[in-house]
């Protein structure tokens, strides 16, 4: 898959960074939501937590906003996350990974390893600001941390690392991403 060709969100809200001060429900009260059956990858998903401003608990690193791949296996790569209290959804196109991170797999992901991918059930949890994720509650497979050196994510997937960098704004430049714009009758004049 060519993830440089993909559309990337085009709302602009979607690269607004919230305050957290405890406004709006709790991230407890927002149903939980899985990668629909008709999730297209050039298709974004409203936020899930959009009106969710529940400060994030303590040993979470603030990952939230729009983050695009420069540098790894993965360049090309754009994920939207989202936080709020102890939850945490990535969002990249109509793949949505939606999860609470208790350790538990019973509050983790259950959804798809991508659209139209096989089943799979992760576990996730916050340590010292690392975000850790076990499939299957087994080995940790995928983290997510904070570069404090210039505020990047860096992503490991498996043994590939990746490094991410903040978006402000959705890119009309990129063919996909104005397609989308346009399809969805927000492409500012």
């Amino acid at each position: 898959m060519d993830h440089a060709a993909l559309a990337r969100p085009h709302d602009p809200t979607d690269y607004i960074v919230p305050t957290l001060d405890g406004s709006g429900p709790k991230a407890a009260h927002v149903p939980k939501e899985v990668t629909g059956p008709d999730a297209s990858w050039n298709v974004w998903p409203l936020r899930i937590l959009d009106g969710c401003r529940e400060p994030l608990v303590d040993g979470a690193a603030d990952l939230r906003g729009v983050w695009e791949c420069y540098e790894g296996p993965m360049k090309g790569h754009v994920e939207r996350i989202e936080q709020a209290g102890n939850r945490i959804t990535i969002t990249t196109g109509g793949l949505v990974h939606d999860m609470f991170c208790d350790g538990t797999l019973e509050n983790g992901v259950n959804d798809t390893a991508g659209i139209g991918g096989r089943r799979i059930r992760v576990a996730a949890r916050w340590k010292n600001g690392v975000h850790k994720l076990r499939p299957w509650n087994t080995v940790v497979a995928v983290t997510r941390r904070l570069d404090p050196a210039n505020g990047d994510v860096i992503w490991r997937y498996g043994r590939r690392i990746n490094r991410l960098r903040r978006l402000t704004a959705p890119p009309f430049d990129h063919p996909a991403t104005r397609a989308a714009a346009e399809a969805a009758g927000t492409l500012p004049d």
